[in-house]
């Protein structure tokens, strides 16, 4: 049984588990997710999850945004695996590193200016270059656009996700189906 199959025919509590690690943190999301099966394909789980992140109300977007890590954390263990290795790919989750103090100074400007942690889909990331140029072009943005902009963000991460997990039934390149802004 492939896992799409899996997760159609599974009982709520299973569905639950194989949808949640597609969001960060997200547990009720992943709840109301489960209940939509069943799903005709990856993608059409990717627009599921997709469409619940646009329902949530302001505060609710915020306190989701506040259970993400940031970049580069102190502590990346306390990170879901699935952060680690996107996080890792890209080596923000080693002590080391010329961007470290740089990325520091970004998180805590953009935390005291949103109040949020930034979130960005690392899959669209070559590199850590890739990445610091968002997060200063991002930090120019006014709160409503911002929060919008990070919506979109998640559910790019989650479509990433449900690719690696389920496969995509769309034929453009990964990085084109990703592309959700």
């Amino acid at each position: 049984m492939d896992r799409l199959s899996e997760l159609n025919f599974a009982d709520e509590q299973r569905a639950i588990k194989l949808v949640a690690p597609l969001i960060e943190r997200a547990p009720e999301i992943a709840r109301k997710v489960a209940r939509r099966r069943p799903f005709q394909s990856p993608d059409h789980l990717s627009e599921a999850i997709r469409s619940e992140l646009l329902r949530l109300s302001e505060a609710e977007r915020i306190d989701l945004f506040r259970a993400h890590p940031e970049l580069a954390p102190d502590n990346p263990l306390a990170m879901t695996s699935e952060s680690q290795s996107e996080q890792g790919r890209l080596y923000l989750t080693s002590h080391e590193g010329e961007y470290r103090a740089r990325l520091s100074d970004l998180n805590a400007r953009y935390r005291e200016k949103y109040g949020f942690p930034f979130i960005t889909a690392l899959v669209r990331h070559p590199d850590i270059e890739s990445v610091v140029t968002e997060f200063e072009a991002r930090l120019t943005r006014d709160h409503k656009s911002e929060i919008q902009q990070t919506i979109d963000q998640i559910a790019t991460v989650s479509s990433s996700r449900v690719r690696a997990s389920f496969g995509s039934s769309d034929t453009r390149p990964s990085d084109v189906a990703a592309t959700n802004t």
